[in-house]
C-alpha cells in the first residue's frame, strides 16, 4: 500500500495527482508574474516571496516581504520618474 503525500497544501505532491501538477503550474506562473518587468531589488524580494510560498508558508508569514515589495516598488517608481524629469 503506498502512503499519500503531503505538500504545503495537503495531499498531492505526487507527479500523476493532477490537482498536485496545477499547484504546482499555479505557483510556477506567480513566480513569473513576480518577476516580470522588475528592478532587480523588486525582483531579489519577489524570489524571496516565491522561495517562502513554495517552502510552504503562508501569506501571513510572508506579508513583512509583501509590505517590503511594496514600499520598494514605489521608491523605484520614484526614483524612476526622478531620472526622467532630469533627462528633460
Amino acid at each position: 500500500m503506498t502512503m499519500p503525500s503531503y505538500d504545503a497544501y495537503g495531499h498531492g505532491d505526487r507527479e500523476d495527482d493532477p490537482a498536485a501538477q496545477r499547484r504546482a503550474a499555479q505557483l510556477a506562473e506567480l513566480g513569473e508574474e513576480l518577476v516580470a518587468g522588475q528592478t532587480w531589488r523588486q525582483k531579489e524580494i519577489a524570489g524571496r516571496i516565491y522561495q517562502e510560498l513554495k517552502s510552504g508558508a503562508h501569506v501571513d508569514d510572508i506579508k513583512p516581504l509583501i509590505s517590503q515589495l511594496r514600499r520598494t516598488t514605489i521608491e523605484d517608481a520614484r526614483d524612476r520618474g526622478t531620472d526622467r524629469r532630469g533627462r528633460r
